[in-house]
């Protein structure tokens, strides 16, 4: 079944459903409150864009006039878009995953969502319909005893040219210091390698040319480039520096300590 945004935003829903099903973790609804805590935390990240999560606080919608060059939309258009609309700006190709990923964080061990961060990268269309690279932040913070300010932090990736594929970051807070423990990378199976283009793959990294390739594998050199310009298409890399630093830890799974 294709994944659409609607699902994806249901997923998102549902993610934070799971967080609330106890009052132990409830979102802080007073407006004052809120509006007091957001200007607080745009001084922590005046780079970032800031926004309310709005499932968690679905009575005030908030996005951070640092959206706007961020994500590449005016504020007032933003503004007037609801989570589908948001996933309906992500990459048709990424839009599967990004749902995955919402689904792990929901099937994860109650936790406290204080102590633990999430970060996706994935891509996102701009006003002039190109493509860039966001990292999304899934944060919270205690704003009393039992209530929590849920937010979402967009920044550029200042490093999209490495980008493969969507991945999800989890990160772990102690003492005020947050440190990666681990990565979750969806499920693509239009990304694996077919044997084929792993033979190729090998051979292209250790330098060889497309005609050397050719000859050692036993096939024109047409069928060597059509197989390396599907499999560069597939991965989203450009030359065979790319392509060796995927097949040596960008493009594998990392499993989460």
């Amino acid at each position: 079944m294709r994944t659409t945004r609607q699902s994806t935003a249901n997923a998102f829903t549902e993610m934070f459903d799971r967080t609330h099903a106890s009052n132990e973790y409830a979102a802080e609804q007073d407006e004052e409150i809120l509006m007091n805590n957001l200007r607080f935390v745009e001084s922590l990240f005046p780079q970032s864009g800031v926004g309310l999560c709005p499932v968690s606080h679905a009575k005030t919608h908030y996005l951070g006039k640092n959206c706007e060059h961020i994500l590449g939309h005016s504020h007032a258009e933003l503004m007037k878009m609801d989570p589908a609309d948001l996933f309906g700006l992500v990459h048709p190709d990424d839009l599967p995953q990004v749902q995955q990923c919402f689904d792990y964080i929901k099937n994860l061990k109650p936790y406290d969502p204080e102590k633990y961060r999430f970060v996706l990268e994935y891509r996102i269309r701009n006003k002039s319909n190109e493509y860039f690279v966001i990292r999304n932040e899934n944060l919270a913070l205690k704003v009393t005893e039992k209530t929590y300010l849920y937010l979402m932090l967009y920044s550029r990736a200042t490093e999209s040219g490495s980008y493969h594929r969507v991945k999800l970051d989890l990160l772990h807070g102690k003492n005020g210091l947050f440190t990666k423990v681990g990565t979750y990378h969806p499920k693509q199976d239009d990304q694996e390698m077919t044997p084929r283009q792993a033979d190729i793959a090998k051979l292209a990294i250790k330098g060889y040319t497309n005609q050397e390739i050719a000859d050692q594998l036993g096939i024109s050199l047409f069928t060597i480039k059509n197989h390396k310009k599907t499999l560069f298409r597939k991965i989203n890399v450009k030359n065979n520096v790319q392509l060796a630093n995927y097949l040596m830890g960008g493009g594998e799974s990392a499993k989460t300590a």
